[in-house]
């Protein structure tokens, strides 16, 4: 089974705000993580399903007057984001448009050039491009490295998942060795149905979609441990170490992720 990540993120805005925000929007149980010194605070939300996800991040970002950024992973295959400012819808992503129909498409939305605005790199914009929409250069890539793109995708894949490896053994009570999790990706890219997963193609050299999200939330600036946490997780005990505040209907209480 794979991941199911829900989180939102506040850019320039004060924890205690996005809290009172929160509070005042009805919108608990809820998790916040983020300091003042910090320049995304980070939320996870009990609600979870698209629509109620949206709603809430144009609704934080009208009252808090901040960017918001809103992601969705969908049992690791699918990667989707929504980029709100002044309350407005600025972009929308979806790594895999015809999942449920089992269609192979390319990617869908994700604007380099508005989400870069929001990134500290200075080549973002090419660096997003390439996160995003990586059926734009896939060939080009291939032909000047002399593989295949079948072979550079696996390439991808491998390097892909070794970087995320630390991250997402941290939330597994049992974590596989990284041979074992190499090897359990390769079986999945070998058996897994091509209408269940995103299988080696030059629009998805991702194995799993929080890897994407995890290159996508370093590029701006977000924790990429934060960036898979979710309310579930963190509800029972998992997620990146450190303190958080939950949200209850009879208040907050401070707790601490070892």
């Amino acid at each position: 089974m794979g991941s199911f990540i829900t989180n939102l993120h506040v850019r320039d805005a004060a924890p205690r705000a996005v809290i009172e925000a929160l509070k005042s929007l009805g919108v608990v149980p809820a998790y916040v993580r983020g300091s003042p010194a910090e320049a995304w605070t980070s939320i996870f939300p009990q609600a979870e399903d698209e629509a109620g996800l949206s709603a809430l991040a144009l609704a934080l970002s009208s009252a808090l007057q901040r960017p918001v950024i809103a992601f969705i992973v969908h049992d690791s295959d699918i990667l989707l984001y929504l980029l709100v400012d002044d309350g407005k819808q600025r972009d929308s992503y979806n790594s895999a448009p015809g999942y449920f129909t089992g269609e192979n498409l390319p990617p869908e939305g994700g604007e380099p050039e508005a989400l870069a605005t929001y990134c500290r790199a200075d080549n973002a914009t090419d660096q997003l491009s390439r996160l995003l929409h990586p059926e734009r250069h896939s060939a080009d890539q291939a032909q000047s490295s002399g593989q295949t793109e079948h072979e550079m995708i696996l390439d991808a894949v491998r390097k892909k998942a070794i970087q995320a490896y630390p991250i997402i053994a941290a939330k597994m009570p049992n974590p596989p060795s990284l041979e074992q999790y190499l090897a359990d990706i390769e079986r999945r890219m070998a058996t897994r149905p091509a209408a269940t997963v995103p299988t080696p193609s030059p629009a998805r050299p991702f194995m799993f979609a929080e890897d994407r999200l995890t290159g996508l939330a370093e590029l701006l600036g977000i924790p990429s441990g934060r960036a898979l946490d979710s309310y579930h997780y963190l509800s029972g005990g998992e997620g990146t170490p450190g303190m958080l505040t939950l949200i209850g209907p009879d208040g907050e209480t401070e707790i601490s992720l070892s």
